[in-house]
């Protein structure tokens, strides 16, 4: 026996041993990449790991409203993540932060907070972030789920029904299918909602609503929201309070969304799984039955769900906004307004009184309209309208809702006259006291006194207390420090150049005369003298001197740093070529980078100038005066900060340089390079304002005409120059925003 509990023992000490060698052995696991994708109706996060993530817990930061949490067990901060948020307009931030013993959080710093979710998908783990929609013209259909409607043949699928199980600390609930469907989740506002479409399905009536008021959920809501074609959708609805974690779990006939509260604990598998979404359920603490209660929809009228708030405008009129429940369809003939409104009001729960000249009849047949809408249309149609305080819904005619509105506003500006009088001081800091003194003079009373004061930049407002308010927000919201902007330019300027030029200049005598003893043995010619050139007495020319004083081909180059030269003659000197060979081969290259940088604030002009300026003499009426040129790189910009943080700015650049080259009259002429334009650029984006690129290449040639075709001896007849010029300018600028 005692042997048997020694064993016992033993085997106990061994398993244990082996679940810890486990367990030590399991390698910490480590984010190699992150990054997003936007799509129509939602923001993806892919998280690119070696292993499983462990999640322990996920929420909103407290501190920073708009961040979201992860926090992950198991994890190593050793590897460098690489991070990629490509432009997303949601995403602002991802930093992983080391909480010790190999715990790490993630943050995740959106624009605005949104509803979000795990899943797992291709190996990756992935947060949605469900993007509030607030322009939706038209419903959002999204290629994946159009794909996968191409994909699964058209069905009439029924909505079978919602059992919701509710918990000390969670909601769960679960939408049961005939079959399995496609949807699609996204979220809306006006209320705040998390919305999921089922296509090619139908809700049988009544529609169903369930009030939670609690775990951010004010209720969950079921129905019909389209019946026609192309698709038949049925809606689940959660109307929410503040975006929030969820999960969603789909399994073909069943789907099961659940909210808990407080920091929620995610195991995520990284694998792919054939529907991505993942959850392990809280435990149960309190369960109540499925519950589908019956709601008879009112009477005379189907009503039937539809989430978007009817928005009408027109070009030139104000755009009113609608957000009450839906009516599905509503028809009325030769009906009494106050029956119709009773009705409108009891749809809405909300108290009617009548004032005694409301009377009138009502014909309509409305569908799909919000019963605000609805109402206005009604009262419009009569003269009537309406006001609304609390829950009590007064009808009246219109002219005496105005004449009541125009009696209590003359009643408050009466109170508000009568009552003392008040002198407070404002000592500005940022702001000019006379900018803002334009600005409140319209908030002033008839009794009221504005003064300002230049020297102290002081305010001193002398008014009825009620007053007060108002311009104390305006001066607190006008006096704020104005963000600065520092503008840095480069100006890069590039040339380079080329010459080669190639000349030939010849010449030859032939002499027959007594004098040298070699005449000829005629009476006529007895002399015979044959030059190259003639040329008269006191004249040079181009080209190398020489004996014959001249060339009969007489081109050189027309530049050049070498010379060669031939001559060749007999004893007597009597028969003589001469020949002189010019030419010069030349490149150079050259580069200008100006770099000017100034700060301003925004809206504010800012202008630096480096350079010289020319003097420059003009005489008029036998006066002489003078004016000075600049010929210097200035740079004039006046940014302004946009709401996304991105600077639009005005700029003009000038690089204007003396060509002390070619004066004229001993003053240099300017040559000019100036862009002017206005861009949008990030904070410390880089663009290219302006690039001018020049090119010249010239060839010229000097040729005796006829003689320079000759085949290989032509070459002795002509001269050659070349000479090739590139210029390359290019403007760019740095805005950053000083913070």
């Amino acid at each position: 026996m005692k042997k048997k509990k020694i064993f016992q023992v033993l085997s106990l000490f061994c398993f244990l041993f082996l679940l810890w060698g486990v367990a030590s052995s399991q390698s910490s696991v480590s984010i190699n990449k992150i990054f997003v994708e936007s799509k129509d109706l939602n923001t993806l996060i892919y998280f690119e790991t070696n292993a499983s993530l462990l999640i322990t817990g996920t929420y909103y930061s407290q501190t920073d409203p708009s961040t979201i949490v992860i926090e992950l067990d198991r994890f190593t901060t050793d590897t460098e993540t690489q991070i990629d948020l490509q432009g997303s307009l949601l995403v602002e931030n991802i930093k992983i932060e080391d909480a010790g013993a190999e715990k790490a959080l993630v943050l995740i710093q959106l624009r605005e907070k949104v509803p979000y979710r795990f899943y797992t998908s291709n190996g990756f783990t992935v947060v949605e972030l469900n993007r509030i929609q607030r322009t939706l013209n038209g419903y959002i259909l999204t290629s994946n789920t159009e794909e996968q409607l191409k994909r699964m043949p058209q069905k009439a699928i029924q909505f079978r029904g919602v059992g919701i199980i509710e918990r000390i600390d969670s909601l769960e609930v679960t939408a049961k299918l005939s079959e399995e469907a496609v949807s699609q989740v996204f979220a809306l506002e006006n209320p705040l909602r998390l919305v999921v479409d089922f296509f090619d399905t139908l809700y049988p009536d009544p529609t169903y609503t369930y009030p939670v008021q609690r775990l951010g959920i004010f209720r969950v809501r079921t129905g019909q929201f389209q019946r026609e074609s192309p698709y038949t959708i049925a809606r689940l609805v959660f109307d929410l309070s503040e975006p929030r974690y969820y999960t969603l779990d789909i399994n073909r006939t069943e789907i099961i969304a659940s909210f808990t509260k407080g920091p929620v604990s995610r195991a995520i598998p990284a694998v792919p799984t054939p529907r991505p979404e993942i959850e392990v359920p809280p435990k149960v603490e309190r369960p109540i039955e499925d519950v589908i209660p019956e709601v008879k929809p009112p009477v005379k009228a189907k009503v039937e769900p539809r989430e978007e708030p009817y928005r009408p405008g027109a070009l030139g009129e104000r755009e009113v906004g609608y957000s009450g429940e839906i009516i599905g369809a509503m028809k009325f003939k030769d009906a009494d307004l106050r029956d119709v409104i009773f009705w409108i009001a009891d749809f809405a729960g909300l108290n009617v009184v009548f004032d005694p000249e409301v009377r009138g009849t009502v014909t309509v047949d409305l569908r799909y309209v919000p019963w605000d809408q609805a109402l206005d249309l009604i009262l419009r149609q009569n003269k009537m309208g309406r006001t609304l305080e609390g829950n009590i819904l007064r009808i009246a005619s219109v002219a005496s809702l105005t004449r009541e509105e125009e009696e209590r506003r003359k009643l408050e500006e009466s109170r508000e006259l009568a009552g003392p009088l008040q002198t407070k001081y404002y000592e500005l800091s940022y702001a000019r006291v006379g900018d803002i003194q334009s600005l409140l003079a319209g908030k002033i009373s008839t009794r009221g006194e504005l003064i300002v004061d230049e020297r102290t930049n002081t305010l001193i407002i002398t008014d009825v207390i009620d007053r007060f308010d108002l311009m104390e927000q305006l001066i607190a919201v006008l006096d704020t420090p104005t963000p600065q902007v520092s503008i840095e330019a480069r100006v890069v300027e590039a040339t380079s150049n080329f010459v080669r030029n190639l000349g030939i200049q010849w010449g030859f005598r032939g002499a027959m005369d007594p004098f040298y003893g070699n005449q000829t043995s005629l009476q006529f010619p007895n002399t015979v003298d044959v030059n190259g050139a003639i040329i008269p007495t006191g004249i040079t020319t181009r080209g190398l001197g020489g004996p014959l004083g001249g060339y009969a081909i007489n081109l050189p180059a027309p530049s050049f740093s070498t010379a060669l030269g031939l001559s060749f003659a007999n004893v007597m000197d009597t028969a003589r070529i001469d020949l002189a060979l010019s030419a010069i081969e030349s490149t150079g290259e050259g580069r200008i980078i100006s770099s000017p940088s100034v700060t301003t604030q925004n809206n504010h002009q800012a202008k630096i100038i480096q350079g010289r300026q020319i003097p420059v003499q003009t005489v008029a009426n036998f006066t002489t005066s003078v004016q000075f040129r600049n010929a210097a790189l200035e740079l004039t910009a006046t940014p302004q900060i946009t709401a996304e943080g991105t600077i639009i700015m005005d700029i003009e650049i000038k690089n204007d340089a003396a060509d002390f080259a070619n004066l004229v009259n001993g003053i240099p002429p300017i040559t000019t390079q100036s862009a002017q334009t206005r861009v949008m650029i990030p904070d410390g984006g880089t663009t290219v304002i302006g690039g001018i690129y020049r090119t010249e290449d010239s060839i010229s040639r000097e040729k005796v005409p006829f003689l320079h075709k000759i085949p290989i001896l032509g070459m002795f007849f002509k001269n050659f120059a070349r000479t090739k010029q590139h210029r390359e300018l290019l403007i760019f600028i740095t805005p950053r925003i000083i913070k």
